[in-house]
């Protein structure tokens, strides 16, 4: 999952390849989410991805790796979840 967050942060904030990246890198991390047991659209925490898709959408803010941030905590609640 880190590797799909990665590479959807640094094709993001180019512009033209932008439209096609984010959409594609939000479907690769919902599917290897809901394959590893880190569902991001899981009823916990889909409003951290919410936020995530918000913070896509601003152009300046956009510069922050928020797929990786956000896969990050989605990781770790599911770890201490486990515990």
């Amino acid at each position: 999952m880190y590797v799909i967050a990665a590479i959807g942060d640094l094709l993001g904030p180019i512009p033209i390849v932008n439209w096609i990246s984010t959409p594609m890198a939000i479907l690769a991390l919902g599917i290897a989410g809901s394959h590893t047991g880190v569902s991001l659209y899981s009823s916990k925490r889909i409003a951290g991805t919410l936020a995530m898709m918000v913070v896509e959408v601003i152009p300046f803010v956009k510069i922050a790796p928020t797929f990786l941030i956000r896969v990050y905590f989605a990781k770790k609640d599911a770890q201490e979840a486990e515990n």
